[in-house]
């Protein structure tokens, strides 16, 4: 009888055991799996020290113009931005539709390009000023606010751009891949000669 209720006792010890043994094995696995999806998580917001430096830069210069906008808007009110049209007719043309009112004269664009470099750091409002002095856009606020909105970041490096482009067509071009000196070079070489 003392062998039958040894044998009884170890077999129920084993079964609570290979139990315990069984739950401990799957909430290992469980917690295994929350740590790989949060290590998965944590690696897409990662940044690197130069992209932390221009976040901290947008944020202030987003701060710098907002208190701008707010001094301005109560002292002055916004001219509009007048930009000289490069005209590819000659002159007589310009002068017949003068003479006859009903006619509405025709003013061909001439597409001017432009490659310009953006250096690391230099900050969404420097970047603007930058755009704005070559004439890519008309409008540093409006590219910042889009910019702050779009929540991209200003990429470093030589870009090609069209003179008197569209806002979104500004952020797409400064948001991909830059161009290589070796491209921005013969695209320079090509516009002077």
């Amino acid at each position: 009888m003392l062998k039958n209720r040894i044998f009884l006792i170890g077999l129920g010890l084993g079964i609570i055991i290979g139990a315990l043994l069984f739950q401990l094995m799957l909430s290992g696995e469980q917690s295994r799996e929350k740590l790989a999806e949060r290590d998965n998580e944590t690696t897409d917001k990662l940044y690197t020290q130069i992209e932390v430096d221009a976040l901290l830069e947008a944020e202030r210069d987003s701060i710098e113009l907002d208190q701008a906008i707010g001094t301005e808007a109560g002292t002055q009110e916004p001219e509009p931005a007048v930009t000289p049209v490069p005209s590819a007719e000659p002159t007589n043309k310009v002068e017949e539709t003068a003479e006859s009112p009903t006619a509405i004269p025709e003013i061909e664009k001439a597409v001017i390009n432009h490659v310009i470099r953006i250096k690391a750091g230099l900050g969404l409002s420097k970047t603007a000023e930058l755009l704005t002095s070559n004439h890519i856009i008309n409008d540093g606020a409006a590219f910042i606010a889009e910019m702050k909105k779009s929540k991209k970041l200003v990429r470093a490096g030589y870009f090609l751009f069209h003179e008197d482009s569209t806002i979104e067509q500004v952020i797409t071009v400064v948001t991909s891949q830059p161009l290589t000196e070796e491209q921005a070079a013969a695209l320079s070489s090509a516009k002077n000669s």
